[in-house]
Parts: structure tokens; sequence; C-alpha cells
């Protein structure tokens, strides 16, 4: 099972597109091969994008979204020093450092540019379905 951290326009965009690949990230954490990595920041990120009216979202799928967070991972991550693009996304790359799998999923790849990693890495939502389907083993190591 992968460990990943989803930021929050992953959610987002994958509540609104059931046919995209952020649906289908979301939806290998309702089936079991991802498991959400978060910390209360990241819940509370959630909680208040997700509610937003321009996005005009069904509270029925924002409430099973938020509902499904029961057996997901939550973390307490050591605060990083490291200054990104956008401070605000730090939260997910603490919350990755605490798997092993250091996994991010973003739309927002130049919120997090190799220097600031830390070993984590980074996958669009793309390259995550992709690994998703590519079968139950772990995954892909950067070389």
């Amino acid at each position: 099972m992968r460990h990943w951290v989803i930021d929050t326009n992953v959610v987002v965009s994958g509540l609104l597109n059931p046919h995209g690949h952020s649906a289908r990230i979301l939806n290998a954490m309702v089936d079991g091969r991802v498991k959400l990595v978060y910390d209360a920041r990241i819940l509370a990120e959630y909680r208040d994008v997700l509610s937003r009216p321009r996005l005009r979202l069904a509270p029925n799928k924002i409430t099973a979204f938020l509902g499904a967070l029961h057996g997901p991972m939550l973390v307490t991550p050591a605060a990083l020093t490291t200054a990104g693009p956008d401070p605000d996304d730090i939260i997910f790359l603490e919350a990755a450092l605490t798997t092993g799998d250091k996994t991010i999923v973003t739309g927002n790849l130049a919120h997090y540019p190799p220097d600031i990693l830390h070993g984590a890495r980074v996958l669009t939502p793309a390259q995550a379905a992709a690994e998703l389907s590519q079968g139950a083993g772990g995954p892909a190591r950067p070389g």
C-alpha cells in the first residue's frame, strides 16, 4: 500500500471531475490502494477549501470525503525550516517526510522545487494514476 500526501488541488479536482486522474487517486484511497497521509493543518485546509461556495461542490461529496478520513494516516510531522515558492504548501512536504514513501501528489509542481524536497518525491495526478495502473507493487523509487 502506498502512503501518499494528496495536495488540496488534487482533492478538489477529483471531487469536481469524477473521470479524471485526480478522481482515480481518490478512488484508490477508497479501495485501499493508497493510504492518505495528513496532519491537522492539512485537514483544516481541506475543510476550508472544500467548503468555498465558488467551487460549488455538493455537500454530500464534501461530507463523504471528510468522513473517509477516519482510516487514513494522521501524522505529527516535524517542522522544516525550508522555504518554498508557496509557504502554505510546506505542510504537505512535512507530512510526506513522515512516511517511507515520502510522496506528494499535486497539480502544482512549481511549488515543490527539488532543492526543498529533503528526499521526498512529487507526482502529478497523471503520474500517480499511471503508477497506480502498474499494479499492486510499491512505488517506483527515484533513481
